[in-house]
């Protein structure tokens, strides 16, 4: 990339900026251009409201024009790790972690070359001095000194007072990481005591970027890179259900439309869970609002085990999670960053000779990960055993991937992708202002009947979109229903398959599978003379491997617990084998079944629907407006099935009472001990012995309880990832496309009432609107002609 380049390309977005800036001041400073949406309910295909927060978008990416910022907001589900992930990218602990959210107001965390110790910086305090002020205040109250009464009965709770009693931590400059810990854990205890005392925290007072908190550091990964053109800044976000507070999910939704690009953080552990449709209902919050700039980071991947789900299946599970198709599976990086925070940050101290110190909380956790919970201080003091401990945990914490292909390449193309940031929504803006224009005025040069005739029939269109819908749903129920009678039919074939085999399993003590590829083994030669025949016994000889278990045997008994449970994982990993398999012979006729479904959904019906748009846009062009209805495609489907068993909580433990031999006590034991005795002077005595049993019965029940579980799963996933997606994207298609046929209906409405104003202020609205209408054709061809140049460069 030129230098010389991206700078003429930086300037050219900044002229872009500034003309959609004054274009959108005009249109709300000129009267009766734009409606202010509070005194209408009816919404228009633009108003004031949009405007206005159209002008904090663009501002936004003036900024980030001017510093060559590409901004990354990391938002994160509930406790997925987002303030650990942060951590591990910038390899300094400058965001402290808690169980509870943390995040109460967003967080700027810029890279700033050879800045090794961090500082933040809270240029806007006013408003935070004035909550104290307004706090104290309230605890003077009647209704204040009966909640904080509440809260000093809360072991918790009762710490937040002295946040208020004792400001001193309240400053401009924070500076280390112990300092910052102290700004941004008071910040988040005084949104809590102000939420517990009922006064509303001044969250407006930050919603511009440029009043956010901001800390200022080195980040490790970009160490020695180039920042001549630009630089990389992280956006800590709340989450979409941070605290409960509905002000900061507004803040969420708004910041995350202003940056550049999101990293959404996941916990792994909670995909296919209980808690599966709320990281779903998350992560579907924030797509819907950083659409084509979303990557996805599927966080704590060290807590996988041999029947979770492996990083390729999460790939793919993930972008099947959105409703709207919003992520490619190259997006989606399975990691852990706890272990990459801990891996970076022990590399970075010992690249410079020092050793680790016991004094700090996270070596402790380092050590354990590096040498295990039997570390000794010792360990550390080897500092090529450190590294290499070190270098190890990365490499498994699979971070790597996501520095080099997200943070790293953001960093180098930083600026590029802040131009390129601003040119999408120039070219949006351009595009939907001069959508409006045009209707507007042209609205004023139709005459009254044909705005009426236009009005009517657009009404007539919703209606038909109404029935549309209809069809569309019964066409695609009629399909569902045929479609769950295959899947049932084709289930339950599954699983009488699979209980044939799991019965011939339990039977046998081992699968048909494996038989058979004995039975294909070399037989081999009989065994001649008693050794040689009793070594054969023993090995099993080369045609026959051993049996799982002896399927005589209702119980199986081990001296060692570690025995028994690798006994049992053994039948397990059999067990997950025969239903894996049933799975792969299910998952081709699924999708066969989900691209049935999309066909059905582009049948006659949505023919109709495309005939209802041409029809708009003909009539529209014929009567002279410039409008474009059209409706978004359907997302594609994806069958996502993962394969669960638990049977190691079927080891029992059973006490025995065995008899043993020993020599007998006193004087005649003695005796014969000297002389060897094999039959005097021994006793008989028992003992209580304790051993670890496994009931072959009771696991065979277990695994047909499972199966009927497995199989019940299947019947929801296909239910949960197949049939409500299908449900959810019709109802989202008709609402985009009934909305916008709505709005412009509404926006003709507003012409119509033009038409009712004195000759005089009808010219003079016609000539403020063809004056703005003007600016818009070299907007929309300039900003598309930017984004264009881009495209080599990234």
């Amino acid at each position: 990339m030129h230098e010389n380049n991206i700078a003429l390309l930086c300037s050219e977005a900044e002229r872009l900026l500034q003309l959609n800036i004054h274009l959108l001041n005009k249109m709300l400073e000129e009267p009766n251009v734009l409606v202010d949406n509070m005194q209408s309910s009816k919404e228009q295909l633009f108003n004031k409201n949009k405007a206005i927060k159209r002008i904090e978008e663009l501002q936004g990416e003036q900024t980030k024009i001017t510093r060559k910022e590409m901004v990354l907001a990391v938002v994160g589900t509930m406790k997925a790790g987002k303030s650990t992930t942060i951590n591990a990218i910038v390899g300094k602990e400058v965001l402290p972690n808690r169980n509870r959210p943390m995040t109460s107001i967003p967080t700027l965390i810029r890279h700033v070359p050879g800045k090794t110790i961090p500082d933040l910086q809270l240029n806007n305090v006013e408003p935070i001095e004035q909550l104290i002020v307004a706090l104290r205040k309230k605890i003077t109250t009647d209704e204040g000194k009966k909640l904080a009464l509440e809260l000093n009965n809360d072991p918790e709770k009762r710490k937040l007072l002295s946040i208020v009693t004792d400001d001193t931590w309240l400053k401009k400059n924070y500076c280390g990481e112990a300092d910052i810990f102290t700004c941004l854990t008071c910040l988040n205890d005084l949104v809590r005591l102000a939420t517990a005392l009922r006064v509303e925290f001044p969250f407006e007072a930050y919603k511009d970027v440029h009043e956010l908190p901001v800390i200022e550091v080195e980040f490790s990964h970009l160490t020695g890179m180039d920042d001549s053109q630009g630089t990389l800044t992280l956006l800590d976000t709340p989450g979409p259900n941070e605290a409960g507070q509905p002000q900061l999910q507004a803040m969420m939704r708004d910041q995350l439309q202003k940056a550049s690009a999101v990293l959404a953080v996941l916990d792994y552990t909670q995909l296919n869970s209980e808690a599966d449709q709320q990281v779903r209902k998350e992560l579907n919050d924030i797509a819907e609002v950083a659409a084509g700039r979303l990557f996805v980071l599927v966080n704590k991947f060290d807590q996988k085990d041999r029947n979770s789900d492996d990083a390729e299946t999460v790939k793919q599970t993930v972008p099947a999670m959105l409703a709207n198709g919003a992520l490619n599976s190259d997006r989606v990086y399975p990691g852990s960053s706890r272990h990459a925070y801990l891996a970076n940050r022990a590399r970075s101290i010992v690249s410079q000779a020092d050793k680790l110190s016991t004094s700090e909380e996270w070596v402790e956790d380092f050590a354990q990960l590096a040498f295990g919970y039997t570390w000794e201080e010792e360990d550390l003091f080897d500092l090529k055993s450190v590294s290499q401990s070190a270098d190890r945990i990365w490499r498994r914490s699979l971070f790597d991937k996501l520095i080099t292909e997200v943070i790293q390449a953001a960093h180098a193309k930083a600026a590029a992708l802040a131009v390129d940031s601003a040119a999408a929504k120039l070219v949006q803006n351009a595009e939907n202002t001069n959508e409006y224009l045009s209707v507007r005025h042209q609205g004023l040069l139709t005459s009254i009947q044909t705005l009426k005739a236009q009005i009517n029939d657009l009404l007539s269109d919703i209606n038909n979109i109404g029935t549309c819908q209809k069809n569309v749903d019964g066409e695609v129920g009629s399909a569902m229903k045929g479609i769950t009678r295959e899947i049932d039919t084709l289930l339950k074939d599954a699983e009488k398959t699979l209980k044939d085999s799991l019965s011939h399993y339990f039977k046998n003590g081992k699968s048909k599978e494996r038989e058979a590829f004995e039975a294909q083994l070399p037989a081999t030669q009989p065994a001649r003379g008693l050794f040689s025949s009793f070594i054969n016994t023993v090995a099993g000889g080369q045609r026959s491997a051993p049996r799982d278990f002896d399927p005589n045997e209702s119980e199986v008994k081990f001296e060692e617990q570690s025995e028994a449970i690798k006994f049992i994982q053994q039948i397990e990993e059999s067990v997950s084998s025969l239903l894996a398999e049933t799975e792969t012979k299910i998952k081709p006729t699924l999708t066969e079944i989900v691209a049935n479904i999309e066909k059905s959904f582009y049948g006659t019906a949505m023919q109709a629907v495309e005939n209802i748009a041409r029809q708009i846009n003909t009539r529209l062009e014929d009567d002279g407006f410039t409008v474009n209805i059209n409706f978004p495609k359907v997302n594609q489907l994806q069958t996502n099935l993962a394969v669960r068993t638990r049977m190691t909580n079927l080891l029992e433990e059973k006490t025995y009472s065995e008899s043993r031999r020993r020599r007998s006590s006193g004087a005649w034991g003695s005796v014969c001990k000297l002389f060897n005795t094999d039959d005097w002077g021994w006793e008989d005595y028992s003992v209580n012995v304790t051993r670890s049993m496994v009931n072959i019965k009771k696991i065979q029940t277990a695994v047909v309880e499972q199966t009927k579980e497995h199989f019940a799963e299947l019947n929801q996933t296909i239910e949960t990832h197949i049939n409500q997606p299908i449900l959810q994207e019709i109802e989202t298609f008709f609402r985009a496309f009934k909305s916008k046929v709505e709005q412009l209906r509404n926006t003709l409405i507003q012409s119509r009432e033009d038409h009712e104003n004195n000759q005089h202020e009808q010219e003079q609205l016609t000539e403020r609107l063809q004056e703005l209408r003007k600016l818009t054709p070299e907007m929309i061809r300039d900003s598309k002609a930017l984004k264009e140049e881009l495209e080599p460069m990234l």
